[in-house]
This record gives C-alpha cells, structure tokens and sequence, in this order.
C-alpha cells in the first residue's frame, strides 16, 4: 500500500465520483480507477459500491 493511493482513496471518498477526483488530482480516470481496483485487491476488501450514472 503506497500513501498515494491513500491520498487518491480520501479524494474520492469526499467526492462520491472517482471521476471529479480524477479532475481534482489532475490524473486520468482510468488511472485512477485502476490504482483503486489496487488498492483494494492489496486489503482484500472492496471499497466502495460503483453505481452508473444515467445521463437523460
């Protein structure tokens, strides 16, 4: 476990959208959901519920 990855996990956690901390820590959001599919392999538990969001 890396503290970036920690400091990505706080970002996302106080938006609620790995897509604006993506914005936010000026990094892809295929990166960043990448380094969070890490993060949660390296505990063994899943860290957060992705939910779709419906564009009308």
């Amino acid at each position: 476990m890396e503290l970036l990855q920690l400091q990505y996990f706080v970002k996302v956690a106080r938006l609620g959208s790995i897509t604006k901390a993506a914005h936010e820590l000026h990094v892809s959001q295929p990166s960043l959901s990448q380094t969070m599919r890490r993060l949660e392999n390296e505990m063994g538990v899943k860290l957060f519920e992705k939910t779709a969001v419906i564009l009308k």
